[in-house]
């Protein structure tokens, strides 16, 4: 394993994944290198602030960032309750060690481990000198039931006393070993790792993965989609359309399903690169793992074809087919009597002035109302244009989303980098996925009516089951001759 995935959490929060490569691995433990510049995932925080002095119930989105330090090496010794970091310069000189006090899980391929802090940390320099690190805030943690309970403090404290009687005898690992590390010039910096996306639920024991366009539209008498998508997982898996032995219509309703595990979360993560648009990362393979063992009988080694998708410029939807059954899109009613109304564009300064409203979707989000009924939501965005049409003039635009399962998705994913929305739908977790609408322009606008289709495929991970969607990242095209 040449790279491992490093998850570091504080109470329930990611507060980054970055990629390490193992430098030594064995029974005894792992030896990773974070080379600066790494790729990672961090979270979003207010400027000038600390995850550890934020609310653990917060929502914290993690953004594509960099590391944005000197080199470090990280010590994580089997069955230890603590890692050991070097800490050297963009120089390569060392510059302290670092004791992470924490717990540990390793996934079943070793690709990723599991970090929890433990808040209490000991600082170390380069003469041996410690001291105990962020002891108020780990008192003021313990008991917190997001946290650690008093014996559990008083055990991680215990971790750290055995640490300190190493560092006070200069024995391994503070001995002066790996100080004088230097990585070869040939290792390459890491790629950005996957990005968990949350999980959903199959009890109908059948996964749908399609486009949220027209997938509430279906011709009378046909079948449901569950029923079709059903017959589909009977025989493996398969492509589910509307456009009968002529293929997937250009424009029409289109997923794939495949046979899930039932009894369980199915885990989904994203791998990315970088939007041509923008340069923002946007999704290059959706993974999702089904929670059934890998039939190698019936399909070998894989990958098995299960047809294209395209990206829907409405965006995309992953969950239970029977659940999605349900499922109110664009046109469709609202599930509670709720609307949002939202105004943007020239004249919201004044708008704001006159009618009040609030960021939606973040600092840069339209201004507007949540959650108002539906009845006052349509007379609150028409008195709003009565004002503009009898003041400002044309310059501003006003909105009214009813609550379609469509519309709290899109809502659920606006601060999320991928967009990705989880919401409940019929007992179930059902994940939306949008899509940023600069980079569907560049790259995916054709759909499927220009063949803009990218392969959904089974697969083999560590003995289980995966679906993958694999779309590739954006090629520049190649210089013109002379240019």
């Amino acid at each position: 394993m040449s790279t491992v995935n490093v998850h570091l959490i504080l109470g329930s929060t990611v507060s980054m994944i970055i990629p390490a490569r193992a430098v030594e691995s064995g029974d005894d433990g792992l030896l990773l290198w974070v080379a600066p510049g790494t790729p990672l995932w961090r979270a979003t925080i207010p400027p000038g602030t600390h995850l550890r002095d934020l609310p653990p119930e917060g929502s914290y989105p993690l953004r594509a960032d960099r590391w944005r330090h000197g080199g470090a090496l990280i010590l994580q010794p089997a069955g230890a309750g603590h890692a050991v970091w070097w800490s050297f310069t963009l120089e390569q000189e060392f510059r302290s060690w670092y004791v992470n006090l924490e717990s540990r899980v390793r996934s079943p391929d070793g690709a990723d481990v599991h970090v929890t802090d433990q808040e209490l940390d000991i600082t170390v320099t380069p003469d041996r000198a410690w001291e105990w690190k962020d002891e108020e805030s780990f008192a003021a943690k313990t008991g917190h039931p997001v946290y650690w309970t008093p014996a559990e403090a008083a055990a991680i404290r215990a971790e750290g006393v055995r640490v300190t009687r190493l560092i006070d005898a200069a024995a391994y690992p503070f001995d002066g070993t790996w100080c004088d590390f230097r990585p070869p010039a040939s290792w390459p910096l890491p790629a950005r790792p996957p990005l968990p996306l949350g999980s959903v639920t199959t009890p109908s024991g059948v996964l749908l993965l399609g486009k949220a366009g027209w997938i509430d539209h279906r011709p009378d008498g046909d079948p449901t989609r569950s029923e079709r998508a059903a017959a589909l997982a009977a025989t493996g898996g398969g492509h589910l359309h509307d456009g009968g032995a002529a293929g997937p219509e250009p424009y029409g309703y289109e997923a794939v399903a495949v046979p899930a595990a039932t009894d369980r979360p199915l885990p989904v993560r994203a791998w990315t690169s970088p939007s041509p648009f923008d340069g923002e990362a946007v999704i290059s393979a959706l993974e999702i793992s089904l929670g059934l063992p890998w039939d190698r009988a019936a399909h070998g080694p894989g990958p098995v074809p299960l047809g294209d998708l395209p990206v829907d410029r409405c965006g995309m939807v992953l969950g239970d087919a029977r659940a999605l059954d349900a499922f109110e899109g664009l046109s469709g009613d609202a599930v509670d009597g709720l609307a949002d109304v939202t105004y943007w564009g020239r004249y919201e300064d004044e708008a704001q002035a006159v009618f009040g409203g609030e960021p939606t979707s973040g600092a840069s989000g339209p201004r507007g109302f949540l959650d108002l009924p539906l009845g006052e939501a349509a007379a609150l965005a028409e008195r709003i244009r009565d004002w503009v049409r009898a003041g400002p003039g044309n310059g501003l635009l006003v909105s009214v989303e009813p609550h379609t399962d469509y519309h709290r998705a899109r809502r659920a994913g606006s601060g999320h980098p991928l967009l990705a929305g989880p919401i409940e739908l019929g007992g179930c977790r059902v994940l939306g996925l949008g899509w940023d609408p600069g980079d569907h322009s560049m790259r995916h606008r054709g759909e499927r009516a220009h063949g803009q289709v990218y392969p959904v495929t089974l697969e083999e991970r560590a003995g289980e089951a995966v679906l993958r969607w694999t779309i590739p990242p954006y090629e520049a095209p190649p210089a013109a001759e002379g240019a």
